[in-house]
């Protein structure tokens, strides 16, 4: 089966994110296991369905803080930019969001509750999203 290269990113990146003390052969016999559970489970193509659980979560942007130097005035907050996200960096935060939200015997049930925007790991980037707002004010531009 051959992969296009946006599968084969999304595949490396997982096989990296589960990697556990050096030991990417078990990493990546996880990665295979879950995705013949995918097609057990739903008997459609489990690259398909997990590609489509990783674009529900894609974060676009990002807040990063820049603190306030100035110590003998007052308490100012600290000021916040947004920056745009690349793909690389929004799979890696969708799949650290998806092995945070799910432990490795649910992690099936997890990227298909996903790929119908039904679960707890939308929920993760709908609260991502309320604490940018929130930070509306001390956004500059």
């Amino acid at each position: 089966m051959e992969l296009n290269y946006e599968e084969y990113r999304i595949k490396k990146n997982f096989i990296n994110m589960l990697l556990r003390k050096g030991k990417k052969t078990n990493s990546e016999n996880i990665f295979k296991n879950i995705l013949i559970n995918l097609k057990k489970i739903t008997k459609q193509k489990p690259n398909f369905i997990l590609i489509k659980s990783i674009k529900n979560l894609l974060p676009k942007l990002k807040a990063i803080s820049i603190p306030n130097k100035k110590k003998n005035k007052k308490k100012k907050k600290d000021a916040y930019f947004l920056m745009f996200l690349n793909e690389n960096k929004q799979i890696k935060k969708s799949i650290s969001w998806l092995l945070l939200n799910s432990n490795l015997k649910n992690i099936v049930n997890e990227i298909i509750q996903t790929s119908k925007n039904k679960s707890k790991t939308i929920n993760t980037k709908k609260q991502y999203y309320k604490d940018i707002k929130k930070l509306k004010f001390n956004i500059r531009f």
